[in-house]
């Protein structure tokens, strides 16, 4: 069936709900997967084509890359290897320079940001073709992804809610965002989500097949971002909870001995095989790199109490790999422990906000979408306690045997929460991906369970057309926004042009608009100078000014290798204080940021910028404002 047919029918279908979308969704589920699908791919894609490099792809990028060309793995340890390795595949089909001769390579420690822009920028190299060949595969892994939900919602609850479940998941402006970018957000939300999947398996039927399958799956959800570690005691205390209410308790410890002794066993298997992927990206990095790369990337009292054996263990060979890997986990440890600059609601800090995770999921969540998790959340809460027996102990044992997978999601997403709120990073809303398709599953499943429920026929026609709008209005929010996805936040607190006032940082500019910055000034005749504080991972210099070559022709292959004399681009910070030009464009991040920075430094820093109005909003993430 085709989508034009597809189309009549479903319009059909809505000037009569009394027989509702049951039917079509039940007989064309597949097509209607296809193209929410198909429309997800396309935004991301027509909006990657604009977004220049955001800060984390200048380090991400080149490392990947470096990985997979060279079998070095000095730059970027504190993320694993998996997802720069999905992405950088491409560029070892593309004419590209590497900066092995640059310091940044080969005498700096974890020289990831030069390397970055010199790879990127500064060699000649096209910087949009490789950014668009490392963030394709992302979005294809979004893709993935999304069919995935789609096809476990549907096996395990049928089409209706793998269909709902899928355009929360596809239309959602935070996931398209981050779809689009090289960075670990998605691929970790995509690996975790296979991890459930293949422990959903195991646990069911623990043989050979599925144990080996949960292995692997494990393993890759350990190989995206050391923040998988803790699926680890996670799947551990759900297998505990399925033993000790097992149908047949008379035998629980028996169960328990076997059971956990698989575990134990896919455990190590696990990471024997993310010990086995470190192998091909350490082979060519010598030991003395290596090394000097402990020694320099742990704080003292990590040193003392790791690092030091880390050092010891690297003298073996075979023990490098997972040295490498162990490196990495610490590293990101002492990252959580250590926190950020964070603008949060007016104030900024730079350790961690109570609220902030809460609190942004409000503001980054679509309205329609937030309705239906309030009626899930009541759905769910009735269903619970109507259950029998009533003692509460028996009650948790029957739901954990006739519930298991939806109180698996549900721990999870209570454990991810707390972990999330006590942590001391709150750098987005992207560190909620892991637990977001376990949510879209769950609030898809109340809402048909309490369709269903509905036993008055007034009340079914209702719900029959309430839901499809409520659907609609979800989906058409990522059409409206489109391309400003990442600062997102919806209508009740002003939309996204009011996200200033409440976050930064990825929530809202993360570099992704200085090509829209360089169209917008090149298309203003008005504007013959400008002043430029920009926060990403863009070059403003390679976007507005011209490239410089020696005499003999050679392209000058540094950061000094740009000629601005005759580009309307002056570079600004905020500590430079008023420019003399007319015009000043500044990153939110920097703006807001900066009333954190500026007490640092001793002076008023962009005070002065704040109380007047900008002029533009360039994806409503960089502000040019007219100062003269």
């Amino acid at each position: 069936m085709d989508a034009k047919n597809l189309l009549c029918l479903l319009v059909i279908e809505a000037n009569n709900p009394v027989t509702n979308l049951k039917k079509i969704i039940e007989r064309y589920h597949l097509a209607i997967a296809v193209i929410i699908l198909s429309a997800m791919f396309a935004l991301g894609f027509g909006s990657m084509l604009g977004d220049s490099a955001i800060v984390d792809e200048v380090a991400h990028i080149p490392s990947g890359y470096s990985y997979l060309k060279y079998g070095d793995y000095r730059l970027n340890p504190e993320h694993p290897p998996l997802i720069k390795d999905i992405s950088a595949f491409p560029l070892l089909f593309l004419d590209v320079k590497f900066p092995l001769d640059k310091p940044a390579w080969a005498k700096d420690v974890n020289g990831q940001w030069e390397s970055g822009w010199s790879f990127i920028y500064h060699l000649g190299n096209n910087a949009d073709q490789i950014l668009l060949f490392s963030r394709l595969p992302i979005l294809l892994l979004a893709v993935l992804l999304g069919f995935v939900i789609y096809e476990f919602s549907r096996r395990r609850y049928g089409p209706e809610v793998a269909v709902l479940a899928l355009i929360f998941y596809a239309f959602s402006p935070n996931i398209i965002a981050h779809s689009r970018f090289v960075t670990t957000d998605l691929g970790i939300a995509a690996f975790t989500f296979f991890a459930f999947l293949g422990f959903f398996r195991f646990v069911g039927k623990p043989n050979k097949k599925n144990a080996a399958i949960f292995v692997v799956l494990f393993a890759l959800a350990q190989l995206a971002k050391f923040s998988a570690i803790i699926l680890a005691p996670f799947f551990g205390a759900m297998l505990l909870l399925k033993v000790i209410f097992d149908k047949q308790p008379d035998v629980w410890q028996q169960r328990a001995k076997k059971w956990f002794g698989k575990f134990i066993l896919i455990g190590l298997a696990a990471f024997a095989l993310v010990w086995l992927f470190y192998i091909p990206h350490t082979i060519n990095m010598p030991e003395p790199v290596q090394d000097k790369l402990i020694q320099t990337s742990l704080p003292d009292g990590y040193y003392t109490r790791y690092g030091q054996y880390l050092v010891k263990l690297n003298d073996v060979a075979i023990l490098r790999p997972m040295v490498q890997y162990v490196l990495g986990l610490l590293m990101v440890f002492n990252r959580v422990q250590s926190g950020n600059i964070t603008y949060f609601l007016g104030e900024v800090t730079n350790q961690s906000f109570f609220w902030y995770f809460p609190v942004s999921f409000v503001m980054k969540t679509p309205i329609p979408f937030l309705i239906l998790m309030l009626l899930a959340i009541d759905v769910a809460i009735w269903q619970y306690f109507q259950r029998k027996p009533t003692k509460v102990w028996d009650k948790l044992g029957e739901y954990t045997r006739n519930h298991f997978t939806e109180l698996t999601f549900i721990l999870f997403i209570a454990f991810y929460t707390y972990l999330s709120i006590k942590g001391n990073l709150n750098l987005g809303i992207r560190h909620l991906f892991p637990m977001m398709p376990m949510i879209y599953v769950l609030v898809a499943k109340k809402v048909i369970d309490f369709k269903d429920l509905l036993t008055k026929r007034r009340y079914q026609r209702l719900f029959a057309i309430v839901l499809p709008l409520l659907a609609a209005w979800y989906a058409l929010t990522a059409f409206v926004v489109y391309p400003k996805y990442l600062p997102y936040i919806n209508s009740l607190f002003g939309g996204s042009g009011e996200a200033y006032r409440y976050l930064s940082d990825s929530n809202v500019d993360w570099g992704q608009d200085l090509k829209r910055l360089v169209s917008y000034v090149n298309s203003k005749p008005e504007i013959d100078k400008i002043a430029v504080d920009y926060f990403g991972g863009g070059s403003p210099a390679y976007y507005f000014c011209s490239r410089k070559f020696t005499p003999s022709g050679a392209l000058i292959d540094d950061s000094s290798g740009y000629d601005c004399s005759k580009s309307k681009y002056i570079e600004w910070h905020a500590q430079d204080g008023v420019p003399q030009t007319s015009y000043i464009a500044v990153s939110e991040t920097y703006l807001q940021n900066d009333r954190f920075s500026s007490k640092v430094r001793g002076d008023s820093g962009y005070q002065w910028l704040r109380d007047q109005t900008p002029i533009a909003k360039i994806g409503d993430s960089i502000y040019v404002f007219k100062i003269r």
